[in-house]
C-alpha cells in the first residue's frame, strides 16, 4: 500500500513532523540551488545584485514554502480531497472584511513594532537579532529603493505576490490545518500557526505585529474556507508597504512610512483596539444570525 493512501491516518504529531522535515529540507535545498545557479551564471560578484537577490528570494519561497504545502495537499488527498481549500474561490465579502481588519489593526501594529524594538533579551541575542534586523533593512532598501517602475514591479512580484501565495499555502493551508486537526480547536490552531509564522521571520521587533497579522490571516482562512482569501490579504498588506516605501524614496510622496508609524499617539492605539474588538463582535453576531435566523 502506498504511503499516500494511509498518510491521513497517521498520528497528527507524526504528520506535523513529516511536514516540518519536508519544509525545512525544501527551504534549505531551494536556497542553495538558487545561490548555486546565481554563482554559475553570474559569478561570485553577482550575489549582491538586485536581480540575484530577487531570484534567490522568489526561488526559495516557491521551493521552500509552496512545494511542501502542495506535497502535503497531495499526501492528504486520500482523506480530504481539497485539504488546502485551494479549489474554493475567494468571495468579495470575506476579502473586504479582511481588508477592514488590516486597516483597523494598523495603529496597533505600529505600536507593537515600537514596543518590540525596545526588547533586550540579552547580550548574545541582542547582537543576533540586531544583525538580522540590519540584514532585513538592507534587503528592503536594496530591492525597493530603485529608480524605475520596472525594478519596483519585479520586487513587488517577489515580495507581495510570490511571498503572499507561498507563505499562505504553507502556514495557513498546511500548518494551520494540521494543527486544527491535532488540537481539535481552530482558534488555538490559528494563533499557534501565527506565532510560528512570525518566529520564522527571525525579527524580534516584528514578532508581535507579524503574529497579529498571522492571526487575522488565519481567521480569514478559517471563516472563508478558501486559501485565496488570506493570499489576497497577504499580497495587499505586503504590496501597500512596498508601494509606500518606493513612492517615498522616489519623491512621489512625502509620507515616510517609518515616521508615520512613530508619530501615532495613544488615542490611535486605543481606537485601533476598540475598532478591532467591536468589529469582531459585529462579525461574530452577523455570522450567528446568518446561520441561525431565529436566534434574535
Amino acid at each position: 500500500m502506498r504511503q499516500r493512501d494511509v498518510f491521513f491516518k497517521y498520528p497528527h504529531v507524526l504528520q506535523i513532523l513529516y511536514f516540518a522535515a519536508i519544509s525545512i529540507g525544501c527551504l534549505l535545498l531551494s536556497a542553495n540551488i538558487a545561490s548555486l545557479l546565481v554563482l554559475a551564471i553570474g559569478g561570485a560578484g553577482s550575489m549582491d545584485t538586485r536581480a540575484s537577490l530577487l531570484f534567490i528570494q522568489g526561488f526559495s519561497s516557491i521551493g521552500g514554502f509552496l512545494f511542501p504545502a502542495l506535497w502535503l495537499g497531495w499526501m492528504k488527498k486520500a482523506g480530504t480531497a481539497d485539504f488546502l481549500h485551494a479549489r474554493s474561490r475567494a468571495k468579495t465579502i470575506p476579502v473586504l472584511t479582511g481588508i477592514a481588519f488590516l486597516v483597523l489593526s494598523a495603529p496597533l501594529v505600529s505600536a507593537l513594532q515600537g514596543w518590540g524594538a525596545s526588547w533586550h533579551p540579552g547580550p548574545g541575542l541582542d547582537a543576533f537579532f540586531s544583525q538580522k534586523t540590519a540584514q532585513s533593512e538592507w534587503l528592503i532598501e536594496r530591492l525597493l529603493h530603485v529608480d524605475s517602475w520596472g525594478s519596483f514591479l519585479a520586487a513587488f512580484l517577489v515580495i507581495a505576490v510570490i511571498a503572499g501565495v507561498c507563505e499562505e499555502f504553507l502556514f495557513r493551508g498546511g500548518l494551520q490545518n494540521l494543527l486544527a486537526e491535532w488540537f481539535k480547536n481552530p482558534h488555538a490552531a490559528v494563533w499557534v500557526a501565527a506565532a510560528i509564522f512570525s518566529a520564522v521571520h527571525v525579527d524580534l521587533a516584528g514578532f508581535l505585529p507579524r503574529c497579529l497579522l498571522g492571526g487575522i490571516l488565519g481567521y480569514a482562512y478559517m471563516y472563508s474556507g478558501s486559501i485565496w482569501v488570506p493570499v489576497l490579504l497577504h499580497m495587499a498588506n505586503n504590496g501597500v508597504s512596498c508601494l509606500l516605501e518606493f513612492c517615498y524614496h522616489k519623491g512621489y510622496s512625502k509620507l515616510d512610512p517609518d515616521v508615520l508609524s512613530q508619530s501615532l499617539g495613544p488615542e490611535w492605539i486605543i481606537a485601533s483596539i476598540a475598532g478591532l474588538v467591536f468589529f469582531s463582535i459585529f462579525i461574530f453576531r452577523y455570522r450567528r444570525l446568518k446561520e441561525n435566523p431565529m436566534d434574535q
